[in-house]
């Protein structure tokens, strides 16, 4: 499989999800997302340094704590979300590290053997499985989260979203896989199959994308038939629709920065990738505006 093919099946530490044994590397969009998170964490902790909240740190996808790209030809390794969080200042007072791979998980081991003064739970499981738990698991009154969504393609299931936006206490930056979309949903209807059909509702949450991307194609042929639907939604409406969706779940969604295979932020090039969505769980208007505007002035200077 060829990177571009591939880049929104591309985890964290750019790593294939298909076996996450075959090693590709990230570009230049997996710094900015690195660098939004760990702007906005700095910025969370130190908001609510002063109160009373438990804060934690929720990293769905966590791969290893580093992250090989390659820019502009060049080869380098960062660090990854789960290193930077741990590195925030003020920092939190739990993190939870999820990852369903063997050997990523051992590396997370290490990291934490590393921090021996943090309160660390690293959890072998499917992301959904595990973050629904989660959501159980606190009353929510006394907590405050910060969740990284950064999935191997089209793996976040709009039940997840629900279950997180219910708890109104979970900041959440989603790294939606927008190139997984627009090839899902493939131009001609027919090429739609059963599994792609549930791919794109499960993730969706609706079957209502039919509607919205499709229209039917006029008769074409001396029999009257038809080649089924086409899909008339160009990329940037398909988006749309997805912000709607997110904006009808959350109580406060950023517009999503789009981001490209290759330049950079300012003068991307390729084809879009990914959407870094910022959504507030909390309904407070006074704190899901304060959110808001520490991740919109983030998104906007990357």
């Amino acid at each position: 499989m060829g990177q571009q093919v591939d880049n929104d099946l591309l985890g964290e530490d750019g790593n294939a999800s298909a076996g996450g044994d075959q090693h590709q590397f990230g570009g230049v969009w997996t710094r900015i997302k690195l660098e939004a998170l760990e702007k906005y964490l700095g910025a969370f902790n130190t908001a609510l340094s002063k109160q009373h909240f438990t804060r934690i740190y929720v990293d769905a996808f966590a791969g290893t704590g580093r992250c090989d790209i390659k820019v502009n030809g060049e080869k380098q390794s960062i660090d990854g979300s789960a290193r930077r969080a741990l590195a925030a200042n003020p920092g939190f007072h739990k993190y939870h590290f999820i990852e369903l791979l063997p050997r990523k998980l051992d590396a997370l081991k290490s990291l934490a053997e590393d921090h021996p003064d943090k309160n660390i739970e690293i959890v072998q499981s499917d992301a959904n499985t595990a973050l629904k738990l989660l959501c159980t698991q606190y009353q929510w009154c006394n907590e405050r989260a910060v969740l990284f969504l950064d999935p191997f393609g089209m793996h976040v299931e709009w039940t997840t979203l629900e279950a997180i936006a219910k708890t109104g206490a979970i900041d959440v930056w989603y790294l939606f896989p927008y190139a997984g979309l627009y090839r899902q949903a493939a131009k001609n209807a027919d090429a739609l199959d059963a599994v792609k059909e549930s791919s794109l509702s499960r993730v969706l949450g609706t079957d209502a994308w039919r509607q919205a991307f499709y229209v039917q194609k006029r008769q074409t042929d001396m029999f009257g038939g038809d080649d089924g639907d086409e899909r008339n939604a160009d990329h940037r409406e398909m988006l749309d629709f997805v912000s709607e969706r997110l904006k009808g779940l959350f109580a406060a969604v950023t517009a999503p920065k789009v981001l490209y295979q290759g330049g950079d932020s300012k003068n991307p090039s390729g084809a879009p990738l990914f959407a870094l969505y910022f959504a507030a769980s909390n309904r407070n208007p006074k704190a899901f505006g304060l959110a808001t505007k520490i991740a919109k002035d983030i998104l906007d200077t990357l």
